[in-house]
C-alpha cells in the first residue's frame, strides 16, 4: 500500500480544487456576453476580438463619433443573426434601405462585415444621428 504524507494529500487536494474552479470560472466567462468596451452596449459576437489599436474616436459639436473594428473565426451568418437578434433587443431599429444601419434615440450605427479566407472583419461605426446623411 502507498503512503501518503497529510502535507502531500492536502496540496493534492489545493490543486485539484484550483482545477475545478478556473474550469467552472472559464464556463461561465463562455456563457456571458461580452461587450465592445468602447461602444458600451453593443454585444461581441461568440468568436470577435478586438483588434489592437483599431479604435477611433472623432469629437464633433454633435457628440463623438467612434469607428472599431473586431475580428475572429465567426462564421458570417452566424454573426450576422448574432448582430440583428441582439441590436433589435437593445432598442436598436433598422434604417429602412440601408443594410447593417441602425438607429436609436439620437445615435446612429453602421455595421460592415468582411469575410476573409482565415478570419471574419467586423467593423463598428456609431455617431450622432445629426451627422450621418439621410
Amino acid at each position: 500500500m502507498i503512503k501518503i504524507s497529510f502535507r502531500a494529500s492536502i496540496l493534492f487536494a489545493i490543486a485539484l480544487t484550483v482545477m475545478c474552479f478556473d474550469h467552472v470560472v472559464a464556463q461561465a466567462t463562455d456563457q456571458d456576453t461580452a461587450y465592445v468596451q468602447i461602444l458600451s452596449d453593443i454585444p461581441l459576437a461568440p468568436g470577435l476580438s478586438l483588434e489592437d489599436d483599431s479604435e477611433v474616436v472623432f469629437d464633433v459639436p454633435e457628440g463623438k463619433i467612434v469607428e472599431v473594428t473586431t475580428f475572429g473565426s465567426a462564421d458570417l451568418l452566424e454573426t450576422q443573426t448574432f448582430y440583428k437578434e441582439s441590436l433589435e433587443a437593445l432598442g436598436w431599429k433598422q434604417v429602412p434601405e440601408k443594410e447593417w444601419s441602425y438607429k436609436r434615440d439620437e445615435e446612429f450605427l453602421e455595421i460592415s462585415f468582411e469575410d476573409g479566407e482565415d478570419d471574419l472583419q467586423v467593423k463598428f461605426r456609431l455617431m450622432p444621428s445629426s451627422t450621418c446623411s439621410k
